[in-house]
């Protein structure tokens, strides 16, 4: 597998192992959000994501040096306070993004086998990624991403799923999701939702990622 390098976009996604649940709870989907934040925020910028039941997707870009350096040091004290993971100034010891994600699903899988009283992996293999080659991919990505819900027949519209970031989009929720470049690359809000009524799967667009 490739390295991650930093600077580049990805679509980062995983099922849990033997296609079993990653979540079970609106607790697990919470903590698994929460783990993200903490592990991944200093490291990376997401641009979209999904959770669904034993499966999920983001897209991603990783940080520069110099981007983690100068998040650490705006948002210093919550850094100090544990809201995110390392204290160290990042011009010093820069994040490796593949260790944060590393440390991200370690954390997760920890939480769920103490929870369920289990053992053993919960995902299946490696964290598995894309490089995002051009504009066109990440845009398709944005909903390819969000359509995951109704493509396995979970809601039947855009607009009665919780666990994504297309509620993000829709009601202007603050959360980690860097809504500014997906809104200008769509050229705003109601476009974007318009590309997403649109959305059907480009079947030369690669490998069919939807998880079952």
């Amino acid at each position: 597998m490739e390295a991650i390098e930093k600077g580049f976009f990805y679509h980062i996604y995983n099922r849990g192992a033997g296609k079993s649940n990653l979540f079970w709870t609106v607790d697990d989907y919470r903590e698994f959000i929460k783990k993200y934040v903490y592990y991944l925020y200093p490291s990376v910028q997401t641009f979209a994501w999904c959770l669904m039941s034993n499966h999920f997707h983001a897209l991603i870009r990783i940080r520069t040096v110099e981007e983690q350096t100068e998040l650490f040091r705006a948002l210093k004290d919550q850094f100090e306070t544990g809201k995110f993971h390392g204290k160290v100034d990042p011009a010093e010891k820069a994040f490796i993004a593949s260790k944060q994600l590393s440390h991200f699903m370690n954390g997760y899988t920890r939480f769920i086998n103490k929870k369920r009283e289990r053992s053993g992996t919960l995902i299946e293999g490696p964290l598995k990624r894309k490089k995002i080659a051009d504009e066109k991919n990440f845009n398709h990505l944005v909903c390819y991403i969000h359509r995951n819900p109704i493509h396995h027949g979970v809601t039947k519209t855009y607009m009665d799923y919780r666990y994504w970031s297309y509620t993000d989009y829709l009601n202007n929720r603050k959360s980690f999701t860097e809504k500014t470049p997906v809104l200008q690359r769509f050229g705003g809000i109601d476009n974007l939702l318009k590309a997403h009524d649109e959305f059907k799967l480009n079947l030369d667009f690669g490998d069919n990622l939807y998880l079952e």
